[in-house]
């Protein structure tokens, strides 16, 4: 049983006025979906080089602290301020699993803007390798065989303590069966800078 990890090089770090003004970006694209003027991506001259550069997020909403919407990417593709905007609205709009957010719910809506690391590549021989590797590192994590893929934010740690039944129940989200294990699938790791906040704390 051996893990080998290979990290890549870090990203700068956002302190908490970058993600404050993230949060308030995730406020402003949920918040236009009720206007009558046409939604617009943030302007991209107001921020700063770190909020600029493409990064992957996720952005999570509960109402009355239960789960409302989730949505969000691994992978860097745009602009961390467009993804953000894009994925509160795709949260609140197009999460499949939820009826769209209503204004009558804004209330009691909460946010929180997960930005994560680069994922760095986890070789692992065996599924107990895995498991031995999360007793020490409470990090999210991506597992991905051929097309599939399923992606646990730290947050889920909260919720599944043991590793075990964090790795069996990543490989239910994946479709596979919970005794599943092949040399093809493959392991990675991400922390996350995270901020939660309520909506209405912008505008009233």
């Amino acid at each position: 049983m051996s893990v080998t990890s290979c990290p890549p090089p870090p990203k700068p770090a956002l302190n908490k006025g970058e993600m404050t003004q993230l949060l308030d970006i995730a406020r402003e694209a949920i918040r236009s979906h009720f206007s009558e003027a046409l939604p617009r991506p943030p302007q991209l001259d107001l921020y700063n080089r770190k909020l600029l550069a493409n990064g992957a997020c996720f952005v999570t909403l509960e109402v009355d602290g239960e789960l409302q919407g989730c949505l969000g990417t691994v992978t860097a593709n745009e602009p961390l301020v467009l993804e953000v905007h894009n994925k509160a609205r795709d949260s609140a709009y197009q999460d499949r699993r939820f009826m769209p957010l209503t204004e009558e719910q804004l209330s009691s809506l909460t946010i929180e803007i997960s930005v994560l690391s680069d994922p760095k590549l986890l070789q692992v021989d065996s599924e107990e390798a895995l498991i031995a590797y999360l007793e020490e590192h409470k990090v999210g994590v991506i597992l991905t065989e051929h097309h599939s893929q399923a992606v646990f934010l730290p947050q889920v740690w909260d919720k599944l303590a043991s590793p075990a039944a964090f790795v069996k129940a990543l490989k239910q989200k994946a479709g596979w069966p919970i005794n599943h294990w092949s040399p093809n699938v493959r392991v990675k790791t991400f922390t996350t800078t995270q901020i939660k906040g309520k909506y209405f704390s912008q505008f009233v």
